[in-house]
């Protein structure tokens, strides 16, 4: 091997790359905006009639679907997950065959969708369901 080559090899190996990173397990996370994290939102989850009262213009009640899952041990790994990244109380709602895992809570549909697509910048897929 040259000197230049081995110049070449010894400057390209001093410096991770993306694709080391992501194997070492470091990839990037954005940091999940506080408006996500809200109070309001997770006392929602928690009380249907409450986020209701809270909205003037209600037209049901709506909450975030994040995924659908047949196995019940997989579907309370993923709620974890879920409620880590999102800081919703993410609720496991079976409806034969599948345990799906809900959270939030909206007045109206518009507050849903804007929830959802804030999610989205963070690679949360969500979608809204209405409840009531």
């Amino acid at each position: 091997m040259s000197l230049c080559a081995a110049a070449t090899v010894a400057s390209f190996a001093a410096e991770p790359t993306d694709l080391d990173s992501l194997f070492r397990g470091k990839e990037y996370k954005p940091v999940l905006s506080a408006s996500l994290r809200d109070s309001a939102a997770n006392e929602a989850s928690a009380v249907p009639g409450k986020a209701a009262a809270k909205t003037s213009k209600s037209d049901g009640y709506y909450m975030l679907q994040f995924e659908s899952v047949a196995d019940f041990d997989a579907a309370q790994r993923r709620r974890a997950q879920i409620s880590a990244s999102t800081g919703y109380a993410i609720q496991v709602v079976f409806d034969a065959p599948f345990y799906k895992l809900r959270g939030g809570g909206w007045g109206n549909k518009k507050a849903a969708e804007d929830k959802a697509r804030e999610l989205s910048a963070y690679n949360i897929t969500a979608f809204v369901v209405k409840v009531k």
